[in-house]
């Protein structure tokens, strides 16, 4: 049909152009517009195939703040005002207390280290024997061992007001690490190659206790650990051969309890209301286990050669690299430096250390604050 021969026809044609032209516009307006926008606000060229290259982007934040703190390291030796060896790290409120001398079998003095500042203050000693070994630090006073070549050797109290020293205890054989939670000190001293006994001292008036004797080897080398009053060490579980007992005793009244941990149980140590544990003796078979509130253990790591905890994590090495397992997080981080020979020493208050042993000919001290 010829439209043009009806009378309708030309208002038809109308009526479709209207329709076509409808439609490109909505096209450029719900199309073409909005696609010219988007390559004008990505800085793409209209005309041009090749998309403008990406701006980089800031990577995010670790997820744990404690990853932004700079590792340090204790310089010492030649040139650096302290003598060859560096030993036996211990933390007092913000301060790391080490002994040092010309090697760890004559060290005749101490040195704190303000971890922030880098500054160190030397602490003269009237030593009594060969070395001083295992430092240890409250408000009033610092504790150490005075200790022989041959073995045995004397527990000292230095007051720090006065510069006296007092002799609190002797031990026969090796030199025990001390712990001090003023005012009570304790330590495992061994009598046998297979025995020990866990001694505590109040150090306000010298009054010793002899809290625990352990007759079998695997419990006479877990060393205690005090905190908020409260001894715990690990002994024998007789109900359950094989397994261990986490003991615990409140030094104010001597009221104690156990907790069945069904495992072995090494080294258990406590920060408050938490504790950690090894179920081996410091090798590639220890695993790592943590306890909060009361709650059930439960595996953390695997290979644990040595740990310690803090009120906001547990720090432990294996594999030449020191961790960190962060309570709140329920995560754990790698802190030592990538690439190098980290070994774990110990962690308390806001710090880690460990020794660096990339270059053996030169360990170095590295500490880490642990703490937001």
């Amino acid at each position: 049909m010829n439209l043009d021969a009806t009378s309708y026809g030309p208002l038809i044609k109308i009526v479709i152009a209207l329709a076509v032209l409808a439609a490109i516009v909505l096209i450029a307006v719900f199309v073409a517009i909005p696609l010219v926008n988007a390559r004008l606000s990505s800085g793409t060229p209209l005309f041009a195939s090749t998309p403008k290259a990406e701006a980089a982007r800031q990577t995010a934040s670790p997820l744990n703040p404690i990853l932004t703190n700079e590792v340090k390291t204790v310089q010492f030796g030649a040139g650096y005002g302290l003598p060859t060896a560096v030993v036996d790290p211990s933390i007092y409120g913000e301060e790391i207390l080490f002994a040092t001398g010309a090697s760890e079998n004559a060290c005749d003095r101490l040195v704190r280290l303000n971890p922030e500042t880098g500054a160190f203050v030397n602490i003269a000693l009237a030593r009594i024997y060969d070395t001083i070994r295992y430092p240890v630090e409250s408000a009033d006073a610092i504790l150490y061992a005075d200790c022989k070549a041959d073995g045995g050797g004397s527990i000292v109290r230095l007051d720090k007001t006065t510069g006296e020293p007092t002799v609190l205890a002797e031990f026969a054989l090796d030199a025990p690490k001390l712990m001090l939670e003023s005012p009570y000190a304790v330590w495992m001293e061994r009598t046998a190659d297979t025995t020990a006994k866990i001694m505590v001292c109040d150090i306000s008036n010298g009054e010793l206790l002899t809290l625990a004797v352990l007759t079998r080897a695997a419990y006479a080398v877990s060393a205690p650990s005090i905190k908020s009053g409260q001894v715990i060490y690990a002994d024998a579980d007789a109900s359950n051969p094989g397994s261990s007992l986490i003991r615990t005793v409140l030094l104010s009244d001597n009221s104690r309890w156990d907790y069945a941990a069904g495992t072995f149980v090494h080294d258990p140590k406590s920060a408050g209301d938490r504790w950690a544990y090894l179920s081996g003796n410091h090798d590639a078979s220890s695993d790592l286990y943590i306890s909060i509130g009361g709650a059930a253990a439960k595996r953390v790591a695997a290979g644990v050669i040595d740990f310690d905890i803090t009120p906001t994590c547990v720090v432990f090495g294996r594999d030449e690299t020191v961790y960190a397992y962060v309570f709140a997080q329920d995560k754990t981080y790698v802190i030592s430096e990538t690439g190098s020979n980290a070994q774990f020493v110990m962690a308390s208050g806001s710090y880690a250390l460990w020794r660096d042993m990339s270059d053996p000919t030169q360990p170095l001290w590295k500490y880490l604050r642990v703490v937001d």
